[in-house]
């Protein structure tokens, strides 16, 4: 280690980020690291604040699709499940699944739309109504109406791992929280990390104030709130709770080979580049893998994992392959995930 990450990260919490995005930065953070067998994790916070309890737990957001796309592939290595096969066996009920598969899902390229940039959608999660059935979240995206040939080009779709985790669910008829856990959590030793379904599942949870819920373009209004206005139904995908510490020891066992045989761990990271602005983002040349977020340039990695981002908290995990396997998350309170993301490559890289 060249230098102290925590020190790193807290000079980061402590810099001026701007008058445009000073409303959504973070005030405290959770940086936890797994190196070989050995993992720490401590608490941070921008000068004026107390640092939160390290054992905080958050919720992951996107990180969840790769929790998801890992228990796909668990299944696969068992031959329950066909990466490669049309899903209509599994999704007789959703119209295009004879033509695409799910590998083309997990890697956001089934053709799937997307509510990310619906105003309907926001609206609907700013004015804390109850989130939308899995139907409603299909229809109301038009799922089953792919805007191109399956295959053809990277788009992220949330639509998609609602799929994903219907296929979970189906294949093995267990819910969702019981499949991660029998095929995650368990083998790796993990017992903290749940899956919220109710408004009150968040009370235990850390999170900042939230300026996407308190405005109604989500870029200067008076933070608000997280609990109980938001409802974890809106992740349409399923959203885990967990601490950092249970996130990077996930990810770590995931990427140094403790859950899937190396041909499997070996196509989870082969990525494809995604045509997309980063704009003071840390990525070089960023791509995606199934379920993985993956930045191919030699220099700024190889690396992979994922970034999440909702209301009052972003959550970031990557793992730095190589002879001594490094695993970093960052968890903070902002919705700024640029921030955390150059926080958890300035970790990275002190401790190479």
């Amino acid at each position: 280690m060249t230098r102290d990450p925590a020190q790193a990260l807290t000079n980061l919490l402590n810099e001026d980020p701007g008058p445009n995005s000073a409303p959504t930065s973070a005030r405290v953070a959770v940086l936890a690291v797994c190196r070989g067998n050995d993992a720490w994790t401590t608490g941070l916070a921008r000068d004026g604040y107390d640092p939160p309890d390290p054992a905080s737990r958050f919720l992951t957001y996107s990180i969840t699709k790769t929790m998801s796309a890992a228990a796909i592939l668990r299944l696969a290595a068992r031959g329950v499940l066909d990466l490669d096969a049309p899903l209509d066996r599994w999704l007789p009920d959703f119209g295009p699944a004879d033509r695409i598969t799910l590998a083309q899902v997990l890697a956001h390229r089934a053709a799937l739309h997307n509510y990310g940039g619906m105003p309907l959608y926001h609206a609907a999660v700013r004015s804390g109504a109850e989130p939308w059935t899995e139907d409603e979240f299909l229809a109301r995206c038009r799922a089953d109406h792919l805007y191109t040939e399956p295959g053809r080009e990277f788009s992220y779709s949330n639509i998609g791992y609602l799929l994903v985790k219907r296929v979970l669910e189906r294949a093995t008829g267990l819910t969702f929280a019981e499949v991660l856990t029998r095929e995650l959590f368990q083998p790796l030793g993990i017992d903290g990390p749940t899956v919220p379904t109710r408004r009150e599942d968040l009370d235990p949870l850390l999170f900042g104030p939230s300026p996407y819920l308190g405005s109604g373009d989500g870029s200067d209004g008076t933070p608000v709130p997280v609990v109980p206005l938001y409802h974890p139904g809106w992740v349409s995908h399923g959203v885990v709770a967990a601490s950092a510490l249970d996130t990077v020891r996930f990810l770590h066992g995931l990427s140094t080979g403790a859950l899937l045989p190396p041909e499997l761990l070996s196509r989870m990271t082969q990525a494809e580049p995604v045509i997309t602005p980063m704009r003071d983002r840390p990525w070089v040349e960023p791509s995606y893998g199934l379920g993985l977020m993956v930045e191919l340039d030699g220099q700024a990695g190889p690396l992979w994992g994922h970034t999440g981002g909702g209301p009052g908290c972003t959550p970031v995990a990557y793992h730095v392959p190589g002879p001594s396997p490094l695993t970093v998350a960052v968890f903070t309170d902002g919705e700024d995930g640029a921030q955390a993301e150059w926080m958890a490559v300035e970790a990275a890289h002190a401790l190479r």
